[in-house]
């Protein structure tokens, strides 16, 4: 079952808009069709398979504990300089991925590079399913074994 890949809010949506929008009116230049086309396809990666192969997906351990929240990185390109990142969470809803930021890869994540990465706001998740009743397991029966 395929994950809904939403742009986090504001910078990518905006900028997930912007190049759907130059895009269709043909006005991108060069590097921003680029762009768009390496986006679009690991978006649909992600959508598909957020481990997919190509995307080298990984937690990033300094942005998890920053956000309170796993935070993963995809790649959109590698063997670059400055190579793309997509960072990405699980949610709000179940099966749902919101991308929140596009940066380039950082020059030292062993000297805290990761603080410099800049994400979008964190989706709000949603509200768990309620707890099932706080009635004791001995009012509820247990399906018969059948016997074999």
């Amino acid at each position: 079952m395929p994950f809904d890949v939403r742009m986090g809010l504001p910078e990518m949506r905006d900028l997930w808009a912007r190049l759907l929008a130059g895009a269709a009116a043909g006005t991108l230049n060069a590097e921003e069709q680029a762009l768009a086309k390496k986006l679009a396809k690991a978006v649909k990666h992600l959508g598909a398979n957020p481990f997919h192969p190509g995307l080298q997906s990984h937690e990033i351990d300094d942005l998890t504990k920053r956000y309170g929240r796993k935070v993963f990185e995809s790649y959109i390109e590698n063997n670059t300089p400055a190579a793309g990142r997509l960072f990405w969470v699980y949610g709000p809803e179940l099966m749902q991925i919101s991308v929140i930021g596009l940066e380039p890869h950082p020059e030292d994540a062993k000297r805290g590079a990761y603080n410099r990465v800049k994400l979008s706001a964190l989706p709000p998740l949603a509200a768990p399913p309620p707890a099932e009743s706080s009635a004791s397991p001995k009012g509820r029966r247990r399906p018969k074994k059948r016997p074999r």
